[in-house]
């Protein structure tokens, strides 16, 4: 943690820092977990953090993660040729991110049921934990998969590649076993 302390503390010194540049975090944080994790823990442990929310201890915690990292399409293993530069950064960026997203995963489901068990210390009721975690390569079909592939990182995407996108995530949810589990147990309350 002192090295995320660290890393904000040094925004503040002007003089050191007078310009900043932003870049996408996609190597540090694609997720976006490790931030939300790192801002409970500064916050001094979950049940700090409602509070500070000015929330009341909630009945259930609900994360719902959703990777849309594409899979590189891995061409120097078809050839004998040595691979080039940009083929090589692009394997090590790649192995990077998804190993990277991996170990973020895993801790943020730990962390989920932690805080839901600290909770349920708190207030005297049970509080549930429910992690989804929604990813293109679940997609159903080895053709829709590849499609979703093909779809590069950028900000803009065709009006039907945005509709594609919307009717994939919409059906990963709503059939992801944990989102199931969520649902049924809304309606036992």
């Amino acid at each position: 943690m002192l090295l995320v302390i660290d890393g904000l503390t040094i925004y503040g010194d002007k003089e050191k820092r007078r310009y900043i540049h932003l870049v996408d975090g996609g190597i540090t944080d694609n997720l976006g977990l490790r931030a939300v994790y790192e801002n409970v823990e500064l916050s001094g442990g979950i049940q700090s953090a409602v509070k500070r929310v000015g929330r009341e201890v909630p009945r259930q915690v609900v994360v719902i993660a959703v990777d849309a990292s594409t899979k590189v399409d891995i061409t120097m293993d078809q050839s004998i040729k040595e691979p080039g530069i940009e083929e090589t950064v692009n394997g090590i960026t790649d192995a990077q991110l998804h190993r990277y997203n991996a170990a973020t995963l895993t801790l943020f489901e730990q962390e989920v049921n932690r805080w839901a068990d600290e909770l349920s210390e708190v207030n005297g009721h049970p509080v549930n934990a429910y992690f989804i975690n929604l990813s293109l390569q679940q997609a159903s079909t080895k053709e829709l998969k590849r499609y979703y592939n093909s779809i590069p990182t950028s900000l803009s995407l065709t009006p039907e590649q945005l509709d594609s996108m919307i009717t994939a995530g919409r059906s990963l949810l709503f059939n992801h076993p944990e989102f199931k589990r969520f649902q049924r147990d809304l309606q036992h309350h």
